[in-house]
């Protein structure tokens, strides 16, 4: 406790900033994942050359830390770069895990879907169906908005990152808040968009978290966990309010230097239920996990067609270098790339940033994690360029 109020009163000017734009950048039965490539040694693989050139990309941007993974059918290539722990020294390896943000909005629409597939839930159904009606009736658009609408952000439900709760992480007054705490954040409030209409928003997936704590009755991490990650062996993956020890230390720039700001973090989505983005994996387990959604071994094809059922993204809503991503699904970001369309999902937290995207046409997963927000590598990771260097 004495290191964490140390690191509240250490804590950089700017913090509000980067939060606000860290925060709100969109920035079955059991089954066994079967692969038909081998996990080559990154020195090894026929196209180490290439995929070697994202992490130099990365570094000479000034990241912090770098973790890659490139699944293809030339095999499965991992690279580290920079550290998992700037001040004592430890090297980022590739069993070292980090926060994977928003990513962990693809685990919760699986988790759904599969619930779906269960006869728990139909996603056609309102979210007021499984909730109770003091919080339905107090999240404007709850009462009506189903639960597809949240999976696809067409609730219109207002936006719970908003500056109060910038200001309450970044003062310490929210303190690893649960899913039901933070949505409590929105009561009384105006939606933020028409049913039907809407923006990329955090609070969708509050809700779809407390609907699976509502239809399980069990905590919505475990079901993640039993729907979505031990299945699939992803022993390296947590949905859990315990921190594994691998996880890295996180760090953003201001005034030209990085900070430390793992505590922003952990208070930040280190409550029960987080599914918007509490999650915590590496480069390795979010590829397999992506690649093996999107070719047909987690869901029934049924749900799976379900998933990638796409919203048009209003281009007027996203930055310039953000202009080639075109549409949102059921948890899944759909992109165009200068080598075709890619599917997944970027995520970001405060000093986590990363995205995971499957080229269908090259049959190709690239995951990306950093530990460490900053303005050139944060432009590395979002630059449309950046997919190139796999090919």
């Amino acid at each position: 406790m004495k290191n964490q109020t140390t690191r509240r009163q250490a804590r950089p000017r700017s913090i509000r900033t980067v939060l606000r734009t860290a925060f709100l950048i969109p920035v079955l039965a059991i089954w066994t994942l079967s692969c038909t490539t081998d996990h080559v040694p990154p020195v090894d693989h026929p196209d180490a050359g290439k995929y070697q050139r994202i992490i130099t990309r990365f570094m000479e941007a000034g990241a912090s830390g770098v973790s890659v993974t490139v699944r293809s059918p030339r095999g499965i290539w991992h690279g580290t770069g920079g550290y998992a722990d700037k001040e004592k020294g430890i090297a980022m390896s590739a069993g070292n895990t980090l926060r994977i943000g928003s990513m962990s909005k693809v685990f919760t629409a699986v988790t759904i879907l599969r619930l779906q597939e269960d006869g728990k839930l139909s996603i056609t159904d309102k979210i007021s169906k499984y909730l109770p009606s003091e919080m339905t009736s107090r999240i404007a658009n709850a009462g009506e908005a189903t639960i597809e609408q949240c999976l696809n952000h067409t609730s219109g439900v207002r936006e719970y990152l908003g500056d109060e709760t910038i200001e309450g992480i970044a003062s310490g007054r929210i303190v690893k808040y649960s899913a039901a705490q933070n949505l409590a954040l929105v009561y009384d409030k105006p939606a933020d968009f028409p049913l039907g209409k809407g923006n990329y928003c955090n609070t969708n997936y509050l809700l779809l978290s407390e609907i699976i704590r509502a239809v399980t009755g069990e905590s919505a991490y475990h079901i993640v966990r039993e729907k979505a990650i031990a299945p699939l062996g992803l022993h390296n993956t947590s949905a859990s309010l315990v921190l594994p020890t691998s996880l890295t230390q996180s760090y953003f720039e201001t005034d030209g230097a990085m900070q430390e700001v793992t505590w922003v973090d952990n208070n930040a989505v280190g409550g029960e239920g987080q599914l918007d983005g509490g999650m915590i994996s590496t480069s390795d387990d979010v590829a397999a996990f992506l690649e093996a959604l999107l070719t047909g071994k987690i869901l029934s094809p049924a749900s799976l067609a379900l998933m990638q059922t796409y919203q048009d993204i209003d281009p007027a809503t996203l930055p310039d270098e953000l202009k080639y991503y075109k549409q949102y699904g059921l948890g899944l970001m759909k992109i165009e790339t200068d080598h075709g369309t890619a599917i997944g999902h970027d995520g970001h937290v405060y000093g986590f940033v990363g995205k995971v995207f499957y080229l269908p046409e090259h049959q190709t997963t690239i995951a990306i994690l950093l530990n460490g927000w900053s303005p050139s590598s944060v432009a590395v990771l979002n630059a449309k360029s950046t997919f190139n260097l796999l090919f």
